[in-house]
């Protein structure tokens, strides 16, 4: 749970840790909201890009998330993007749709947890 908003409880979003990390509430707010966008997008585009065996591509939008997870995510979910991150430079499309099938599952949580936290006021709290 958050210090922030004790009645929230997410999957993988750790407000306490990325506001420590972040160091004050409008930085976070502000690239919370950059996650928040990065995530709708690049989700269903990484998936689009496997499918047309594009892992070029894909590792591209992969690692730009992998910049951002670690400010708002378990060391766990980090390791898993780094892994797959990596496994991109050098594994087949068919590989990656595996691995990817995987984190996108646990993404997709992290997206609605970023939602939850943001609200209909566009802040976490």
């Amino acid at each position: 749970m958050s210090a922030i908003d004790p009645r929230n409880t997410y999957h993988y979003l750790d407000l306490d840790g990325a506001l420590e990390k972040m160091g004050d509430l409008p930085a976070l707010t502000d690239l919370l909201g950059m996650l928040q966008v990065s995530l709708t997008r690049d989700i269903p585009r990484i998936e689009q890009l496997l499918a047309q065996e594009n892992v070029l591509l894909a590792n591209r939008m992969l690692h730009a998330l992998k910049g951002f997870i670690p400010i708002f995510c378990s060391d766990a979910l980090c390791a898993e993007v780094a892994a797959v991150e990596l496994l991109s430079k050098t594994a087949s499309a068919a590989e990656m749709a595996t691995a990817y099938a995987s984190l996108s599952s646990k993404l997709r949580l992290l997206q609605q947890d970023v939602e939850q936290s943001l609200g209909s006021s566009g802040a976490p709290f």
